[in-house]
């Protein structure tokens, strides 16, 4: 009986290798950059000190000169010119440099896949207008801005890591996908890779809870409407992103946002904060 796995196409030889090389341990996932995890850490304790997260992005030039553009940028400041972290740390506040500084972080480690820039430029993209819409719906609902800021940016983080694994096999087994394959096995597998991947980095538990169940907000264990938020921001962040794609009276539809409790007066107004979330994109992407 001829093999199986022989006659599989390309697509699907990929597919099984990266779901195999998960699971034997052949393949490894990417670890969080250090950096991002120990912000994670240390914006998440009650008791640190601000010293500690301008001591600790100081240890990275590279993220120390990219957070200091950032916040220097006119979607994060605006009158006096902020000189350095510390000063940073006083006018923004940990939480908000914090993510920042993750984003700057997650861009150098997971955002990259060699033979798959323009993809990775969209998802990050879509990833950056996810957070930004996130910051906005969690301000309307008057609830955590910079935790649901890093739910959408995070949302997605199984497609990049997707690419990578790709780019991995594809090498090794010198098989070429054309753009088609490769967005299937992306759609196929980016859920099952951000659950693990949300567990393997012990992520806040809102973020493990959004990241694995965003889609389906009504089924989440705890998080209910961080979920929603979170789905909801994806689904803005796509909009800004690909406008001709999408029909604005049908998002106004969207069953999240009566879940959210949100009037259509509070739709209308998220969809006006357009040119707000465009420019945190631009400020924030490297």
């Amino acid at each position: 009986m001829p093999d199986q796995q022989e006659n599989a196409s390309p697509a699907k030889k990929v597919a099984n290798a990266i779901v195999r090389g998960i699971k034997e341990g052949k393949l490894e996932l990417p670890v969080m950059p250090s950096v991002a995890s120990k912000i994670f850490s240390l914006t998440n304790n009650p008791d640190a000190d601000m010293a500690e997260l301008s001591k600790l992005i100081h240890g990275d030039q590279s993220i120390a000169s990219h957070v200091l553009r950032i916040a220097n940028s006119a979607s994060y400041t605006s009158g006096e010119p902020i000189v350095s972290l510390q000063q940073a740390v006083t006018r923004l506040g940990m939480k908000l440099l914090g993510e920042i500084a993750i984003a700057v972080s997650l861009q150098g480690d997971i955002f990259q896949a060699a033979g798959f820039e323009t993809q990775i430029k969209a998802l990050l993209r879509h990833a950056l207008a996810s957070g930004a819409y996130g910051r906005e719906i969690a301000r309307k609902r008057r609830r955590n801005v910079e935790g649901q800021f890093l739910c959408g940016l995070m949302h997605s983080v199984g497609r990049p890591i997707c690419l990578q694994l790709i780019a991995k096999v594809q090498s090794q087994e010198r098989i070429s996908l054309d753009p088609q394959e490769v967005q299937q096995i992306v759609n196929s597998l980016h859920s099952k890779i951000a659950t693990k991947v949300a567990i393997d980095w012990k992520l806040p538990k809102q973020l493990q809870v959004t990241t694995v169940f965003y889609q389906k907000y009504e089924n989440a264990p705890s998080f209910k409407d961080e979920s929603a938020a979170t789905y909801l921001s994806q689904l803005l962040g796509s909009w800004v992103m690909e406008p001709t794609k999408f029909n604005v009276i049908d998002l106004a539809k969207d069953p999240a946002i009566e879940y959210l409790n949100f009037y259509q007066d509070d739709f209308q107004d998220l969809l006006a904060k357009k040119d707000d979330v465009k420019a945190v994109v631009a400020a924030m992407e490297l």
